[in-house]
Order: C-alpha cells, then sequence, then structure tokens
C-alpha cells in the first residue's frame, strides 16, 4: 500500500517585494499552519517531498515539528517549484518503492492539476494551507496512475481560525 499526503503552503505574504520563491508566510500563515500540523491524524511519512520555496518549506517545517519527524527525511528539490501537474505525478511514479508513506508540500495550481490526473474527476480547488490524503493498494509508486486512489478528507484552515473539512 503507498500512500500521499498532499499539503498545499500556507498563507503566503505580498507585504515584501521579493521574489516568488523567496516569499514568506504571512501571519495568518504562521497561525495556520502549526494548527493544522498539530490536528494530522498519525500517518508519519517514509519521505518528505517539499518545494524549496519559502512559504513551502516553512508550512513543511511545522508539520515535522509536530509529528517529530526527523529532518533527515526531508527532500527539498526545485523540480517541485511550479511543477504542472504532469510533472508531479511523473515525480512521483519515479519514488523509490521503498517510501511507503510520502509527504508532499507544494503549490497551485500543480496540486489541483495533480488531483484531478489522479482522482479522474474534477474536484474543488485545494485552497491554501489544505492537506489531503490518497492512498492506493499498490507497492509500487509507478503503478499508483493506473489505479484511482481512496481520498480522505481534504482538511483546510478556514479564515476564522478553524479547521473545515470536505469529504473526499
Amino acid at each position: 500500500m503507498k500512500s500521499l499526503l498532499l499539503v498545499r503552503h500556507a498563507k503566503s505574504s505580498w507585504k515584501f517585494s521579493l521574489d516568488d520563491e523567496f516569499r514568506p508566510l504571512s501571519a495568518r500563515g504562521y497561525r495556520d499552519a502549526p494548527r493544522m500540523a498539530r490536528e494530522l491524524e498519525p500517518a508519519l511519512p517514509d519521505l518528505v517531498l517539499c518545494s524549496p520555496a519559502v512559504r513551502t518549506y516553512s508550512t513543511a517545517l511545522f508539520y515535522l515539528r509536530a509529528a517529530d519527524v526527523s529532518l533527515d527525511k526531508l527532500r527539498l528539490d526545485w523540480a517541485l517549484y511550479e511543477a504542472s501537474g504532469d510533472k508531479l505525478l511523473r515525480y512521483l511514479l519515479q519514488v523509490e518503492d521503498q517510501y511507503r508513506h510520502l509527504w508532499l508540500f507544494g503549490h497551485n495550481p500543480g496540486l489541483n492539476e495533480l488531483l484531478f490526473l489522479l482522482g479522474g474527476k474534477s474536484r474543488e480547488n485545494l485552497p491554501t494551507g489544505a492537506r489531503l490524503r490518497l492512498s492506493w493498494k499498490t507497492d509500487r509508486w509507478a503503478a499508483i496512475g493506473q489505479e484511482t486512489p481512496q481520498m480522505g478528507e481534504m482538511v483546510y484552515p478556514s479564515k476564522e481560525g478553524r479547521t473545515d473539512k470536505v469529504s473526499g
């Protein structure tokens, strides 16, 4: 069995005149990310894939800390920054099979496109800070595109500071 936790980075700031990859989390992002991480159901990753953009890396660090996951499981890769859904899927298909449980921290529109490719249907937009777990019965990452995944609840932070859910 393979499982993938997709996490879109928490709310970022446009306050500073920075290149996109250097934009930090906003005050709301710093409020939401730790709470979302603490509320994660226990399913620890064997590998954490993350875009190195500051806002994405910062979000991932909150999850790693909350779950007490070692930094040696974190793989930062510029190939994940601004990646399309096709590119993300090709990336996942090449993950070594020794890893059963992955966390992927990334960006839209790539994550939405990936969900469409994997689920074969359109879903609601993956909101900022949202997460969604997908699982497959296969033991090979190279086979995940051939099987429709089981999708869990999409969990996301609300503007009011609570956590909302949408069934998968």
